[in-house]
């Protein structure tokens, strides 16, 4: 189960701000390391695995091709929780029907809901992620995430930036809440209550 807090970044310099604090609502930031993220999100032409209520997103790694099942936003307020299915699949793979994949929840799922139905792109998303670990002490809390994002849609893009706060198994939904009430009394940031897929959508159906 993924538990995050999402808020809309309003500009470029409450984005650095946010980048040079060392601290957040009593717990310790690390120093920032940068990902940057290729996803493709796929399904069928008959959009199958949004009908079961899934996103199906196809992550390039270094080590091969993340595959992740997300439930669809189950929002309260500021707080998001998704089931989150995996399967890694080699990168000379990648092309092979979901039939053939490494046994996996992720598979059997995706083979009930699509059965033979290939799967094709619905959108691509390239992000800049500044990542730091939030912590109190030894205790991992969190994951913070200043992600600066281009949705491409055909030959239309979308860009913008927000903040993702995933809670860690160290930390608690407490450390959450305290965590979000910083960011929205203290720093002004207003919660985005729409995952990325669910943005990407309404982008499409534009």
């Amino acid at each position: 189960m993924e538990i995050e807090a999402k808020f809309v970044l309003p500009d470029l310099e409450t984005w650095r701000r946010l980048q040079a604090a060392d601290s957040l609502a009593g717990f310790a930031l690390s120093a920032s390391r940068v990902k940057r993220v290729r996803d493709t999100y796929l399904d069928t032409a008959e959009r199958k695995i949004l009908a079961a209520g899934y996103a199906c997103r196809r992550r390039e790694q270094s080590d091969g091709i993340l595959i992740t099942l997300k439930s669809l936003n189950d929002s309260q307020g500021t707080i998001h929780r998704r089931e989150e299915l995996e399967v890694m699949l080699p990168s000379e793979q990648s092309q092979i029907p979901v039939g053939e994949w490494p046994a996996s929840l992720a598979r059997e799922r995706l083979t009930q809901w699509i059965g033979q139905s290939p799967l094709t792109p619905l959108f691509e998303l390239l992000q800049t992620r500044i990542v730091c670990n939030v912590t109190q002490g030894k205790r991992l809390v969190a994951e913070l995430s200043l992600d600066d994002v281009c949705l491409t849609v055909s030959d239309r893009r979308q860009a913008y930036r927000e903040l993702e706060v995933e809670l860690k198994s160290e930390g608690n939904e407490a450390d959450l809440m305290s965590l979000v009430a910083c960011l929205r009394d203290e720093w002004g940031l207003q919660s985005e209550p729409r995952s990325k897929f669910e943005r990407a959508m309404a982008f499409l159906q534009e």
